[in-house]
């Protein structure tokens, strides 16, 4: 189910920031921004966003989603990696900001790194083991975004890849 656009956005981004995303039949899911910045001692993203997406489904962006549902067991698909494209191009727009606290967040990210063929956290540290909901550690571009959303809205399980052992 493709992504639509909405209007675009050239804006600050910031933690807590909840923005909308808008599927072809014209339902809405929304997401969180819960870091920005560099990630990790090699800062592979630097300037990188991670977000949250969010199975709470609107009919409309706004009014603003009730924030007490924004939380990390209503995941539609695990955390991701991303930039401005998707707020500049129309397919995120912000609609609202909450300052983060800790029940909003996962009590542990993971990622799949395929350079290590392991798992790290959202700071490029190695996990001992694999930890759901797990995802990439990679920028998403926008047809492995819209491809995990597809994925995770039809109810297939969305994750990072699983080493080989």
């Amino acid at each position: 189910m493709p992504l639509k656009r909405m209007k675009g956005q050239r804006r600050s981004h910031h933690v807590g920031d909840v923005f909308a995303l808008r599927l072809e039949d014209s339902a809405y899911r929304f997401g969180r921004i819960v870091k920005i910045g560099e990630s990790g001692p090699r800062g592979r993203f630097p300037g990188g966003i991670l977000a949250y997406v969010y199975d709470v489904p609107a009919e409309a962006p706004e009014p603003e989603p009730d924030p007490g549902v924004l939380t990390p067991d209503r995941l539609l698909m695990p955390p991701f990696f991303t930039m401005n494209w998707a707020w500049n191009k129309g397919y995120f727009r912000t609609v609202a900001h909450e300052d983060l606290d800790p029940t909003h967040l996962l009590k542990q990210h993971c990622f799949y790194d395929a350079s290590t063929d392991g798992y790290v956290d959202e700071n490029d540290d190695l996990l001992p083991r694999r930890v759901e909901p797990c995802g990439w550690f990679a920028l998403t571009n926008f047809e492995h975004f819209q491809h995990e959303v597809d994925e995770a809205i039809a109810g297939r399980p969305v994750h990072g890849a699983i080493p080989k052992n």
